[in-house]
């Protein structure tokens, strides 16, 4: 697998997640609460380059991993949900828990934090994937 086509893959799905959860939540928001939709539930656009490189980066560890190589007897979409899993899990699950358990965002606003950088893990654990066994 070529490592500028996975660099560039992750760092599309990366963007590709935060404007489609930007979009869900948003809408989920203003169709429950009426007009108004809360201030993290669209977040601001140096957020959405924060997940480009975040999806690089993981893009990058998951070429490192060669695929993730020692799961030979599982899909390729396992390996993308494990490896997006374990990626959010040690990565933004311990940073946005520390942010809301020393009260420097609330509870909600740190839900939101978390599953918005759980859809970019997982998605360019998917996107990956896909791309690593479609190229072999």
């Amino acid at each position: 697998m070529e490592l500028t086509q996975l660099l560039f893959t992750g760092s599309l799905s990366g963007l590709l997640s935060v404007l489609a959860h930007a979009t869900f939540w948003g809408a989920v928001s203003f169709w429950v609460r009426g007009n108004t939709v809360p201030r993290y539930a669209e977040p601001p656009l140096a957020e959405a380059f924060l997940h480009m490189a975040a999806g690089i980066a993981l893009a990058f560890l998951f070429w490192l991993s060669w695929g993730l190589a020692g799961l030979t007897e599982n899909r390729w979409w396992v390996r993308g949900l494990i490896f997006g899993g374990l990626a959010w899990f040690a990565l933004a699950l311990p940073t946005v828990a520390g942010l809301v358990a020393g009260r420097i965002i609330d509870a909600r606003a740190g839900a939101f934090a978390g599953s918005r950088w759980a859809t970019t893990a997982l998605g360019v654990g998917l996107a990956c994937a896909w791309s690593w066994h479609r190229a072999a």
